[in-house]
C-alpha cells in the first residue's frame, strides 16, 4: 500500500512494451506485434522521453522495477539509452527478448547495471527445424543461441523460456540439457495462450490433459536430474507441495504492475494493445498517479481479484496468492476481469481438478 493511502497498492513494477514491432514473426504470439526485420516506423517504439515520465511518476507510487518487453525490446532503437536511464534511476531491469538482436556490447551493458538485470531469452526448441518453424525466421535458432553465449560470457545466466505445443512438446528433455550446456540459470515450460496469433495456432495447442501428464513427468523425471530449476507454466492447484518448498512460485503480481504501451498508453499489460476495455489513459496526456488512484477500470479490478473471482477459481485453496493465474486470459477468454481460468475450468469439467485443491465451505 502507498504511504499516503493505505488503499492503494504499491506500484512495485512497470511492464514497459518497448516496441509493437518484431523481428521475428512467431505462430503463437499472443501480442501479435508488427512484423519488422529492422526497426523502420518509430511510432511503433517506446520513447526514451516517455519511459523518463512514467519512471519519474512511478516512483512515488513504490516503483522498483522495471520490466523491458515487446514486441521485441531490442528492436527499438532507443534500448541502450533506456536501459542506461533505468538503471540509473535504481531500479531493477527484467528484459525478455528472443535473443537473436543480443550482441556482446549489449550483454555488456545489460551486465553493467548496478542491481542484477534479469534476462529471458525464448528459445522453442532442441534444433533449428523445430525453433525456426515456429518463429518464421531461418536462422533464429543460431542467432537466439549466439545471444544467449553473448549473455553467459558477460556473467549473467539466462532464464530460456519454451513455449510447448505439440511439435516441440518431445523435445522437453532435449530443451533442458540445451539450456545446461549453454550456461542458463533455469528453464521455464510456457504454453500456447489462446490470444493474438495464438487463436490461430490452436490446433498445435497442447490439452488440458496432456499438459497436465507433461507436468507430472516434467516434476517427477526431469527436474530430480536437470541440474538447473525447471519451471513448468501450470496454475498452482497443479503444482505439487515439494515445489513451493524448493522455491518462491513465480506469478503475476497483478495488483502491482501497470502496463505502458509503446504509444504511451497505460493498460493492464500487453493485452491492452488488442483489447480497448483495459486501457486506463496515455501517459502523454494523464498523470500516473491520477490513473493509478483513481482509475474506475483498475479500482475495479481491485475490488474483483481475487475475491470475486468466479468458477472453480472462487473455491480454490490458492486463489488469494494465484488471483486468477492470468487476469489478461481470463478477460480474453471470459469477457470478464474475475473470470476463472479457462485452463482450471476445462480441468475442472473434465473431472482433472485436484479435489484436495478444492476449499470445503461449512454454514
Amino acid at each position: 500500500m502507498t504511504a499516503n493511502n493505505p488503499e492503494v497498492p504499491v506500484l512495485d513494477t512497470i511492464y514497459m512494451y518497448a516496441s509493437g514491432a518484431c523481428n521475428l514473426n512467431c505462430s503463437h504470439c499472443w501480442i501479435n506485434p508488427e512484423f519488422q526485420e529492422h526497426a523502420t516506423t518509430s511510432s511503433l517504439h517506446l520513447s526514451s522521453a516517455l519511459v523518463k515520465t512514467a519512471v519519474e511518476q512511478g516512483k512515488p507510487l513504490g516503483l522498483r522495477s522495471v520490466k523491458l518487453t515487446g514486441g521485441e525490446p531490442l528492436i527499438n532503437p532507443a534500448f541502450r539509452d533506456i536501459v542506461e536511464f533505468i538503471s540509473s534511476e535504481g531500479l531493477g531491469i527484467v528484459v525478455e527478448t528472443n535473443g537473436t538482436l543480443v550482441t556482446s556490447e549489449i550483454a555488456l551493458l545489460l551486465a553493467s547495471t548496478p542491481k542484477p538485470t534479469f534476462v529471458s531469452v525464448s528459445v522453442d526448441g532442441s534444433d533449428a527445424g523445430t525453433h525456426d518453424g515456429l518463429r518464421r525466421v531461418e536462422g533464429s535458432f543460431a542467432r537466439a543461441v549466439q545471444g544467449i553465449k553473448y549473455l553467459v560470457a558477460a556473467g549473467i545466466r539466462p532464464q530460456l523460456i519454451c513455449t510447448l505445443h505439440r511439435n516441440n512438446a518431445a523435445q522437453i528433455r532435449g530443451v533442458v540439457e540445451l539450456a545446461k550446456e549453454l550456461g542458463c540459470g533455469s528453464v521455464k515450460f510456457n504454453h500456447v495462450q489462446p490470444a493474438g496469433r495464438g487463436k490461430e495456432f490452436s490446433e498445435l495447442a497442447l490439452s488440458v490433459a496432456e499438459i497436465i501428464e507433461l507436468n507430472r513427468m516434467i516434476e517427477d523425471e526431469i527436474v530430480p536430474v536437470a541440474g538447473i530449476p525447471v519451471l513448468p507454466d501450470i496454475p498452482f492447484a497443479f503444482q505439487k507441495p515439494a515445489r513451493f518448498l524448493r522455491s518462491s512460485p513465480g506469478r503475476c503480481n497483478i495488483h502491482n504492475i501497470i502496463g505502458l504501451l509503446a504509444n504511451g498508453d497505460l493498460a493492464l499489460c500487453g493485452i491492452g494493445t488488442s483489447v480497448d476495455d483495459l486501457l486506463y489513459g496515455n501517459v502523454r496526456t494523464n498523470s500516473l498517479e491520477d490513473i493509478w488512484k483513481n482509475s474506475p477500470k483498475l479500482l475495479e479490478l481491485r475490488d474483483l481479484i481475487p475475491d470475486q473471482l468466479e468458477g472453480i477459481c472462487s473455491r480454490c485453496i490458492h486463489k488469494c496468492f494465484c488471483k486468477g493465474t492470468c487476469v489478461a486470459s481470463n478477460y480474453n477468454t471470459g469477457g470478464k476481469l474475475n473470470a476463472p481460468y479457462s485452463f482450471c475450468r476445462e480441468a475442472e469439467t473434465l473431472g482433472l481438478f485436484p479435489r484436495s485443491r478444492i476449499a470445503i465451505f461449512t454454514e
